[in-house]
């Protein structure tokens, strides 16, 4: 399944360089600060934790102020949960870890010199394994999650020349649209919920563009 993932996306990543001609390639890091929205245990509460994601983009030129942007990546997602014991404050007894490859498809809209942008689109993400720690001690999730996630994602982004690379600085939010698992909330720690989060990015890229002689 996944050789034949990455064998699509490679085929239409390079058929897309030559019908446009002029994109732009890079790789990128940073976190995310996710957490699960939705459903919540009695005396409980979702709150974020940290994970990494890390990737590649391909920047796409479609007008003089607008760029498809196809990013493959590892994004690590998950909640923390918190539940508040009688005459006690919250105590953070469960972290629950997601790990997708994910593919968000994105619009950018630029400015005219193309330092500034605005983003949004949908990533689709495959979960490869998952995860909760309870009282430090590391064990397989419990509960069934959909294999299958799909969440928007607006965002803001800066570029800064270095010379013929540039360096880039994205925030972006995410919000999940599928509901990870259908089970009745007396009957699961993550019951109806979606992902949510904010992320942020730095990478760095070069232009790939077609020779004018």
């Amino acid at each position: 399944m996944v050789k034949k993932i990455q064998l699509l996306l490679s085929i239409f990543l390079f058929s897309s360089v030559l019908a446009f001609g002029q994109s732009y390639i890079g790789v990128f890091g940073g976190i995310n600060m996710s957490k699960l929205s939705g459903d919540v245990p009695a005396k409980a509460k979702y709150k974020s934790l940290t994970g990494m994601n890390v990737g590649a983009n391909l920047d796409i030129k479609l007008s003089d102020n607008m760029f498809l942007s196809l990013q493959p990546s590892y994004s690590q997602e998950g909640t923390k949960i918190s539940y508040t014991l009688p005459g006690a404050l919250p105590i953070d007894s469960i972290s629950v870890r997601l790990n997708y490859f994910s593919l968000p498809v994105l619009l950018k809209i630029t400015t005219g010199n193309e330092r500034f942008y605005a983003l949004a689109g949908i990533e689709t993400s495959l979960l490869l394994n998952s995860s909760q720690t309870i009282d430090d001690t590391e064990q397989d999730l419990d509960v069934d999650v959909t294999e299958l996630n799909l969440a928007m994602q607006f965002g803001v982004g800066l570029r800064i020349p270095i010379g013929f690379p540039r360096l880039f600085v994205e925030l972006r939010y995410s919000q999940g649209l599928l509901n990870l698992t259908d089970d009745p909330i007396a009957q699961n720690s993550i019951p109806r919920v979606k992902t949510s989060g904010m992320k942020i990015f730095v990478g760095i890229e070069i232009p790939l563009k077609k020779s004018e002689n």
